[in-house]
C-alpha cells in the first residue's frame, strides 16, 4: 500500500508533497515541440521537461533509447518547416531568423541530455542533420540553479524552449519561466542552499 508520503498527484504527476498544480500556467503557441530525451534525464528529479509538458500541450517527448520511434517521428517531419535547436558548427542564430522564414516554421526539436550524449546523438543519427540547426547568440541568463550547468550561458531545456518560441513565434513565454522558478523554490524548499548553483 502506498504511504501518504509517497502518494503522487494525479494531475501534475509529482509527489503530493511536491505538487506544482497551483502554479501551472495556461500557455499556447502554434509551434509544435519535440524533445528527444535521454532515459537518465527522464528519471532525474531536477529535469525541467516534466514542468514544460505541464504548461505546453504541444510538447512531444521521445526517449532516445527507443530508436525506432525516434527515427519514425523525425522522418515524418518536414525539414523545411522544422528546426533543430542545437549549437553545431552549421547552426544559425535563432535571433537572426527573418519574419517570413519564422512564419513557415511549424516545429522545433530539442535534445534533452548531457552535452556529451547530445553531441553523440547528433553525430550518430543522420536524420537529425537534415534539419536546419539554430543556436542562441544572445541568450538570457539561465535562472535554473538547482542543477550544475557547464557554463554561465547554459539554459535548462525549459528555458531554451521558452526562448526559442519567443524568437520564432513571438509568443510571450515569461509565465513559463516564472512557473519553473516557483516550482523550483517549492520542490527544493527543504534543500540546503549549498545544493544550489548560484555562482
Amino acid at each position: 500500500m502506498q504511504t501518504e508520503k509517497r502518494a503522487y498527484c494525479g494531475s501534475c504527476g509529482f509527489l503530493v508533497t511536491q505538487c506544482v498544480c497551483e502554479w501551472v500556467p495556461r500557455l499556447s503557441t502554434h509551434l509544435n515541440i519535440v524533445i528527444l530525451q535521454d532515459p537518465k534525464e527522464a528519471k532525474h528529479a531536477k529535469n525541467t521537461v516534466s514542468l514544460l509538458r505541464l504548461a505546453l500541450t504541444s510538447v512531444e517527448c521521445i526517449s532516445t533509447a527507443n530508436v525506432d520511434v525516434l527515427k519514425k517521428v523525425l522522418s515524418q517531419k518536414d525539414p523545411v518547416k522544422w528546426r533543430l535547436v542545437f549549437p553545431c558548427d552549421v547552426a544559425v542564430a535563432v535571433e537572426s531568423i527573418e519574419v517570413e522564414e519564422a512564419s513557415e516554421i511549424e516545429g522545433l526539436i530539442f535534445i534533452d541530455a548531457t552535452w556529451r550524449k547530445a553531441k553523440k546523438l547528433y553525430f550518430t543519427e543522420p536524420l537529425l542533420r537534415i534539419f536546419g540547426a539554430v543556436n542562441f547568440s544572445q541568450p538570457p541568463m539561465g535562472q535554473y540553479r538547482i542543477r550544475k550547468s557547464p557554463n554561465d550561458a547554459s539554459l535548462s531545456t525549459l528555458e531554451a524552449c521558452a526562448y526559442s518560441i519567443e524568437q520564432v513565434a513571438g509568443d510571450n513565454m515569461q509565465p513559463l519561466r516564472e512557473f519553473m522558478l516557483a516550482a523550483q523554490e517549492w520542490q527544493w524548499r527543504k534543500q540546503p542552499l549549498s545544493h544550489r548553483h548560484d555562482d
